[in-house]
């Protein structure tokens, strides 16, 4: 290969890689315009993903690794939503408090971006670790689900003890084979556990060191399994119904380090889910799956946490996991 055939090549590699993060970086300023002026409307999940998405790009901006042509002006518009979300956020978490008080000191420590701690190191899921067969049904619901994080959060009562785990929760978040939203639950069970600290959860036997293993071998498992849901819903061209669910699963493992979720060629499809105002939700009634495959979906697998309807059909829990999502792209795509 000449010199001038690599220099093209160069070249071309930095255009895209421009292109992308300025996609990316332009999508999440009207995701934050968006947040600026509905965020005392959204509910405490809606805000999380706006919290992550902060913390995402804090670590971004001080791992920053791009040289290009464009990469001080994206420098500068990363900073520049970092200080906007930080002062929006202020007004958010009080409106929570206000709004909801009950869940808000449930899972007010999910608020601090220091919760979301992000590894600088990356991994790929394992085909081997995906379940032969799924159950039909969801493994358990939303209460339980809540009842579980807080038990490790030490919120589920007054002056709670952190770190509880009871039988249940010790059963059904170790359940095998489970589908969609119980396996991003169990997945952010381990990620709560790993923050808090929790090294009883995997037995009293393990020390801190190997309990921190046995997490991350959890977390393999989990992510294979999102990872197959998620082509999954790829060859199925992304109906609306499904987009959540694949968004929660990229921003999660993303979350974790395995970078495979950030696939060039789910990009664009996220991107072009964005509503003219910022969100993202339901586009219009076309987009709807027929009414016998929606209720199915509704009554018998949806297990994800609380959502909140907004006007023109945007939801607070698809917005927030779609930025937690892109978020993850910039951190991604802006450190590698």
């Amino acid at each position: 290969m000449n010199s001038a055939l690599i220099t093209f090549t160069t070249l071309s590699f930095v255009s895209a890689n421009d292109l992308k993060l300025n996609n990316i970086i332009s999508t999440l300023e009207k995701a934050t315009f968006f947040f600026e002026n509905t965020y005392d409307r959204l509910n405490l999940d809606g805000v999380v993903g706006f919290r992550l998405l902060q913390a995402q790009l804090e670590d971004a901006l001080k791992r920053w690794s791009l040289s290009g042509p464009e990469a001080a002006s994206q420098y500068t518009k990363v900073d520049d939503l970092v200080r906007r979300l930080d002062l929006i956020m202020v007004k958010a978490i009080k409106a929570i408090k206000a709004n909801d008080p009950v869940y808000f000191n449930a899972f007010q420590q999910i608020l601090h971006t220091n919760f979301w701690s992000l590894n600088p190191g990356w991994t790929q899921t394992d085909t081997k670790l995906v379940y032969p067969v799924l159950r039909a049904a969801e493994c358990f619901g939303e209460d339980i689900s809540d009842r579980c994080m807080t038990e490790l959060l030490g919120t589920w009562e007054d002056n709670g003890v952190p770190c509880l785990e009871t039988g249940t929760c010790r059963r059904l978040m170790r359940t095998l084979n489970c589908p969609d939203y119980s396996l991003s639950h169990q997945l952010l069970y381990f990620i709560i556990a790993e923050h808090k600290r929790c090294s009883n959860i995997v037995g009293a036997q393990h020390k801190e060191s190997k309990a921190s293993l046995v997490i991350q071998g959890y977390k393999k498992i989990f992510c294979s399994n999102m990872m197959k849901r998620n082509l999954e819903i790829e060859d199925n061209d992304f109906p609306f119904y499904l987009q959540d669910l694949f968004l929660e699963n990229v921003m999660l493992c993303g979350l974790v380090g395995f970078s495979d979720f950030y696939k060039a060629q789910w990009l664009e499809p996220i991107v072009m889910w964005q509503q003219a105002d910022g969100c993202f939700g339901k586009p219009d009634e076309s987009a709807s799956p027929p009414m016998k495959e929606q209720h199915e979906f509704t009554e018998h697998k949806r297990v994800k946490r609380r959502d909140r309807q907004l006007k023109d059909g945007c939801s607070s829990h698809m917005t927030a996991v779609a930025v937690g999502a892109l978020g993850g792209y910039l951190r991604f795509s802006g450190t590698s």
